[in-house]
C-alpha cells in the first residue's frame, strides 16, 4: 500500500513591502528612544548645572555675608570716637580701619570710583588697593575687619598708655619677634591700632616704638591704658572683586591686605553693591546709594549685595540666554545678554553691619 504525505509550502523570506513596514517600525521606536535619551539627557545637564550654579551663590553669599556682619568689630567698644590709629598715614588703604565698609562703583569700561571721583584699582602705589584684572562692570566691595580666629590677652596693665604691652609668653611665629605686624588692642573704654617694633618671645614683652617699621607708629601714646584683659586682635582689610581665573572664568576673588588675591569661587559674572545709610541717627538704612553717591561711609549701617551666577557649563540643547538682569534690585536692568548656553541665577541678600546697629 503506498502512503502519500502532503508536503507544506514554507516561508523562506521577507517580501518587499514587510521589510519596509518592519524598517519603518524600527525607525519609529529608534527615533522615540533617542528623543527620550537626548530629553533625560539635557534634563540631568539643566539640572546639574543649576545645582551647582545655586550652590556656587550661595557660598559666595556666606562669604560675603560673615564679613559684613563683622565689620568695624573693636570689641565691646561701642564708641567709635575712643578709637585711636597711632600708625603713619593711617589713612592709607590698608590701614584705615576706622572705615569699616568702603567701595567702588563701577562707572564704565573698567573705570571705578567712589564718593570724591575716579579710582583706579590696580594702582600698585604704596596706600593704593593694587588689586589684578579687575572685571569690568563689576563693583568692588572692601570690608575691614579683624581675624576672628586669633585673640590674645594683654596679661599686665599698662602703668600709662605709652607704655609696652605684656602678652603671654611663647606666641612667637603668631607674633613676630622683629616686630611689623599691626595689631588691635580694645577693651570696652578703647581700641587703638598700632604696629609692633619688637616682641620678646620669652617673657611676652611687646613694643611699639616710633621711627621703624613699614608704615610705623607715629606715636606711642595709644589714647588708653589698657588692663589685665583687654585683647589683642589681628586687623584686616579685605577686597573683594571679580576677575577672571586662569580657565578664563568669571571669579569671586579675595585679596587680604597687600597679599595676592586669591580665588574663592568661580562662576560669579557681576557683583553689584548698595550701601544703607542712616541719615537721622536712628541706627537704620534710610537710602540706599551707590559707592558714588555715598555721603558719609561712617554712616553706612547696612549692604545689599547683589550676584549674578552663571553655571560652569554651557548646556549644549539649552536656549540662547538673551536675558538683561538687574542685579543690585534696583529695578534698572545692569547686565547685557551675552547670547550663550548658561544658565543665569540673581542672588541678593542685605546684610545689617552688627557693630553699626547695636
Amino acid at each position: 500500500m503506498k502512503t502519500f504525505v502532503k508536503k507544506q509550502k514554507c516561508q523562506i523570506g521577507l517580501t518587499l513591502v514587510e521589510l519596509m513596514i518592519a524598517m519603518v517600525i524600527s525607525l519609529v521606536l529608534l527615533g522615540g528612544i533617542h528623543r527620550v535619551f537626548v530629553g533625560s539627557t539635557t534634563s540631568y545637564a539643566v539640572t546639574d548645572q543649576l545645582s551647582r550654579t545655586q550652590e556656587n551663590g550661595r557660598f559666595a553669599m556666606h562669604v560675603l555675608r560673615s564679613d559684613l556682619l563683622g565689620a568695624g568689630f573693636l570689641g565691646c567698644l561701642q564708641d567709635v570716637s575712643a578709637y585711636t590709629n597711632t600708625l603713619n598715614n593711617p589713612s592709607y588703604f590698608n590701614f584705615n580701619f576706622s572705615q569699616a565698609i568702603y567701595g567702588l562703583e563701577a562707572t564704565g569700561v573698567n573705570t571705578w570710583a567712589d564718593d570724591s571721583g575716579a579710582v583706579i584699582p590696580t594702582s600698585i602705589v604704596a596706600g593704593d588697593m593694587g588689586l589684578v584684572n579687575p572685571v569690568s562692570g563689576s563693583d568692588i566691595l572692601v570690608i575691614r575687619g579683624v581675624d576672628s580666629n586669633t585673640t590674645i590677652e594683654v596679661t599686665q596693665k599698662m602703668p600709662v598708655q605709652s607704655a609696652d604691652i605684656k602678652l603671654t609668653a611663647g606666641l612667637s611665629p603668631l607674633i613676630n619677634t622683629s616686630g611689623g605686624d599691626i595689631l588691635l588692642i580694645t577693651d570696652c573704654e578703647g581700641a587703638s591700632v598700632f604696629q609692633t617694633t619688637n616682641y620678646t618671645d620669652a617673657s611676652g614683652n611687646t613694643v611699639h616704638n616710633t621711627g621703624v617699621g613699614t608704615p610705623g607708629n607715629a606715636t606711642k601714646e595709644l589714647g588708653h591704658a589698657y588692663d589685665v584683659g583687654s585683647q589683642i586682635l589681628f586687623p584686616q582689610t579685605r577686597t573683594y572683586y571679580i576677575r577672571n581665573n586662569v580657565a578664563g572664568e568669571p571669579a569671586l576673588y579675595e585679596k587680604i591686605d597687600s597679599a595676592a588675591a586669591q580665588e574663592l569661587i568661580e562662576g560669579i559674572e557681576s557683583m553689584q553693591i548698595r550701601y544703607g545709610e542712616d541719615t537721622d541717627a536712628d541706627r537704620t538704612a534710610d537710602v540706599y546709594r551707590t559707592a558714588t553717591t555715598v555721603a558719609d561711609w561712617g554712616d553706612v549701617v547696612s549692604v545689599r549685595v547683589g550676584l549674578l551666577v552663571r553655571s560652569p557649563q554651557i548646556i549644549a540643547r539649552a536656549p540662547l540666554d538673551t536675558n538683561q538682569y538687574d542685579v543690585d534690585g534696583d529695578g534698572i536692568n545692569d547686565f547685557d545678554p551675552v547670547d550663550d548656553r548658561r544658565l543665569r541665577l540673581v542672588m541678593i541678600n542685605t546684610v545689617g553691619i552688627r557693630n553699626r546697629l547695636r
